[in-house]
């Protein structure tokens, strides 16, 4: 046995001795030492993978999105996580989700396969993290959501590329979304009039970086943006296109003695429905409906922010956007970008995924740091500093302030 095998032993018995010693519960673990070991693994995996496993693996992987559908439309794995760490027979789980107990026996294999679930006996199975995910409202709500919206849009990808000689997309009107749902209707007026998708777009989109850092990990806000010549009638943080307000509330949690105008701003229907069902912890909080497509009515605002919303957008809609928002500026204001900032090697899967579905569904990217100062220039808006805050993630606040 020569000494790469004798390593390679070793590794794996480390790996399984780890396993064991959690149970799958890695929660004791810090979230940067976890995703370090997670993105370790999945490359070891990759680079280990034999030839035929890769091909396999590869045409079939959209059997894994319909798959979880079944299980969260029959709730499964609700069922599942609901056990507490107690296994649960192929019968019973048949019985509890109406499902044919031969079909549900094949489901759970498959789903054991892929660590969705754990296998305790011959007709055991019990939750695992994976399944306590997808056991989530956000996790259900997101599984419905690529299902109904996305996947038209994701498998229409490749013939949209061809019949544009493979040309960016960059054009709202003429994407993938537009072939894939066979529709002139832009993704957010489609959505507007399916409230059943609506209700499942919601709730994964406030939720989708749960556990996951904030921009304020990163800033120290009224320090930097409120710490000087701010009253009671000063706008310090104008959220447009914040949606429920989480970064509203999470700001006034972060800095309670914070002097100044919290606001958020969105479109009407968001803004009824946020007066109609706040969010705990929105009290103190203003809310206006606004257009992003239109001049900003908060002036001389100390910080105004926006959170993945450029991402959505080509640049000639995003130059429009922001200059709607420098006409607002006072010398002292800043606008805040929550955004991913691509690296130029390296960049995480979730960064490229998200990159690609972005322009698929709404001709939208993720941008580099040299697309970011390009598009802000075009903007006549300089980059002052980039904070970087979601380590492997390339989750940044950009800075930026008039020329």
């Amino acid at each position: 046995m020569n000494p790469i095998e004798n390593e390679a032993l070793a590794v794996v018995d480390g790996l399984e001795a780890l396993t064991k010693s959690t149970s799958g519960d890695l929660g004791s673990i810090d979230a940067g030492t976890r995703r370090k070991l997670s993105e370790a693994a999945r490359r070891l995996s990759l680079a280990t993978e034999a030839t035929g496993d890769t091909i396999v693996r590869t045409i079939l992987s959209p059997l894994q999105l319909p798959l979880t559908l079944v299980g969260v439309e029959t709730r499964l794995f609700e069922f599942l996580a609901q056990q507490e760490g107690k296994a649960a027979k192929v019968a019973e789980l048949a019985s509890m989700t109406k499902v044919d107990v031969v079909l549900m026996r094949r489901l759970l294999r498959y789903y054991q396969s892929f660590g969705m679930v754990d296998q305790l006996a011959e007709d055991q199975y019990l939750a695992n993290n994976i399944t306590s995910a997808l056991a989530l409202p956000a996790g259900r709500a997101a599984v419905f959501f690529y299902s109904e919206a996305m996947v038209p849009a994701l498998n229409a990808l490749p013939q949209f590329l061809r019949d544009t000689g493979y040309s960016n997309i960059a054009d709202k009107a003429n994407c993938p979304w537009s072939l894939g749902h066979q529709t002139d209707k832009q993704f957010f007026e489609w959505i507007k009039e399916r409230p059943n998708v609506l209700s499942h777009f919601m709730p994964w989109i406030s939720n989708q970086r749960d556990g996951l850092p904030i921009f304020l990990d990163a800033i120290d806000f009224k320090k930097e943006f409120a710490s000087q010549g701010v009253n009671e009638s000063t706008p310090v943080f104008v959220d447009i296109g914040g949606a429920a307000g989480h970064q509203c509330v999470a700001l006034r949690q972060k800095h309670p003695d914070l002097i100044g105008r919290v606001i958020l701003q969105d479109r009407e229907e968001v803004i009824q429905e946020v007066e109609t069902r706040p969010i705990p912890g929105f009290e103190g909080i203003i809310t206006q409906s606004y257009d992003f497509f239109t001049p900003q009515p908060v002036e001389g605002a100390r910080a105004y922010y926006l959170r993945q919303i450029l991402h959505d957008w080509p640049d000639i809609e995003c130059i429009e956007i922001l200059k709607n928002i420098k006409s607002a500026m006072a010398p002292e204001s800043r606008i805040l970008l929550d955004e991913m900032v691509v690296p130029e090697s390296g960049a995480h899967w979730r960064t490229t995924q998200m990159d690609l579905a972005m322009g698929s569904v709404l001709a939208g990217m993720e941008r580099s740091q040299a697309e970011w100062e390009s598009l802000l220039d075009k903007a006549n808006l300089k980059i002052m500093k980039i904070w970087r805050y979601g380590g492997q993630l390339d989750d940044c606040v950009i800075v930026a302030a008039q020329k």
